[in-house]
């Protein structure tokens, strides 16, 4: 299972590469899931572009981090694995 550690926490998720050059998506699951309620859409558009699937802190397999945490927590976890995994301008859905 692939984790990265953005901002000390382990959040766990699935990249998909494709050939070509288009935008990644990235899809963000809604609080209270993980990131297998994208399987299907995934599962279409594989090989078409790229994509990631992670769950958000406190989310599936993902850690939940120390201290009081807000929305913008999960911001700066969205911002950091942009910036892993090098992704220049994204599309979200979610």
């Amino acid at each position: 299972m692939p984790f990265v550690s953005i901002g000390g926490v382990a959040l766990h998720h699935r990249h998909i590469e494709a050939a070509g050059s288009s935008r990644p998506i990235i899809f963000i699951n809604s609080l209270g899931t993980d990131f297998r309620i994208w399987d299907d859409v995934v599962a279409r558009l594989a090989g078409e572009m790229p994509m990631l699937v992670y769950d958000k802190r406190g989310h599936g397999l993902s850690d939940i981090g120390s201290g009081v945490r807000s929305i913008n927590d999960h911001v700066d976890d969205l911002l950091g694995l942009i910036d892993h995994f090098g992704f220049g301008k994204v599309v979200l859905y979610g």
